[in-house]
């Protein structure tokens, strides 16, 4: 492995073979991460240039390499995807999908505790990603804040598939299978299974509450002394409702925990208080306004004026009985008047016609 070259000429165009290398995200255990993109589509990519300082171990990571092409094929919306594999420089490296800048571990360092309604969705999102390579036998072995990756308030879990790797520094030993502060008791005898993701979600779960791990110590080995023999303590704030999962979780018996990460999360949710259901909220009325007292002056005025009202109507109502009777009277003399009329014409028709006879 030519880290060397690699430092002097990863960022030349297509020195990773069809992408621009563009940034560094972070590094760990495993190598170094790079934001890269796509040349043909433009689109953006993560990479992961493993680091193994132990060349005895480079048949080992070759292996590992090949089951990532299995892992590939997975595909979930809270997982980081796997896109390609490959190697330069004598440096093995694997593309994922680009799942943002930012970690749990950064929100952390920068906010410490999370509200609760924000732990709980992002802790559903966490949950539902590792069942997903449980459901096809895959154990992640290495959960941490540092593996979630968070792009707005999407959580997606990465590094799966990795974590067998072993690597060691010059500061500390970085162990192949979990990290100390979240690794559940039984992997010291490198044993695990899906049990030891439920205690690592526990860890995590109780640290997105409080801002701090519960077993610390000055050395690695210490805390993971901790971790089999210590009991958890949950400070006095901490959501009393949401202890019991957590110390089920936390069980150093791995029979004694959740028996799978859905029924982890289905009792996190269960229990916490923003979660119980509760009675509907009556619709919100808008509230009335009240009324505004008038000025004495105004007040003796519209009583006047509405009394004045009042008798007008009334006369009005009166006056209306005769005038109907007057209407119906006028009608019938007219009708009275036209028959008087007829029988005057016609009584001067008869003295007309007696008179031009007589002259006859």
């Amino acid at each position: 492995m030519d880290w060397e070259h690699f430092y002097q000429n990863y960022r030349r165009p297509n020195y990773l073979p069809g992408y621009e290398v563009l940034t560094k995200l972070g590094s760990g255990a495993f190598g170094e991460v790079y934001k890269i993109r796509k040349l043909s589509i433009g689109k953006f990519y993560a990479v992961k240039f493993l680091r193994v300082e132990d060349s005895s171990l480079r048949t080992a990571v070759l292996k590992e390499l090949e089951s990532v092409k299995l892992l590939a094929q997975i595909d979930h919306p809270n997982l980081v995807s796997i896109e390609d594999q490959g190697e330069v420089d004598g440096i093995p490296y694997i593309v994922m999908s680009y799942a943002g800048e930012r970690t749990l571990r950064a929100l952390l360092n920068d906010e410490g505790p999370i509200a609760i309604e924000r732990t709980l969705d992002l802790f559903r999102q966490i949950c539902a990603g590792v069942q997903a390579l449980h459901d096809r036998s895959i154990i992640h072995f290495d959960l941490k804040p540092a593996n979630v990756y968070l792009k707005g308030e999407l959580a997606r879990v990465g590094d799966y598939g990795l974590s067998k790797l072993i690597s060691r520094t010059r500061r500390s030993l970085s162990f192949g299978r979990g990290t100390p502060y979240y690794m559940a008791p039984e992997m010291l005898k490198r044993r695990g299974d899906q049990f030891s993701d439920v205690y690592s979600l526990g860890i995590i779960l109780f640290e997105m509450l409080t801002g701090e791990v519960p077993f610390r110590g000055d050395t690695e080995w210490e805390v993971l002394k901790q971790h089999e023999t210590a009991d958890v303590s949950f400070p006095d704030d901490f959501p009393a409702d949401l202890e019991g999962p957590i110390r089920r979780a936390l069980h150093k018996e791995p029979e004694e925990r959740f028996e799978s990460v859905n029924a982890m999360r289905q009792a996190v949710l269960a229990a916490a208080p923003t979660t119980r259901s509760a009675p509907p909220r009556p619709a919100k009325q808008p509230p009335a306004k009240p009324a505004r007292p008038m000025p004495a002056g105004r007040a003796v005025h519209r009583g006047a004026a509405g009394a004045t009202n009042a008798v007008r109507g009334a006369v009005q109502s009166v006056l209306k009985i005769p005038a109907v009777l007057i209407a119906g009277a006028l009608q019938l003399g007219v009708f009275f008047l036209m028959i008087a009329i007829f029988f005057i014409v016609l009584h001067l028709l008869f003295k007309l016609l007696r008179l031009l006879l007589w002259f006859i």
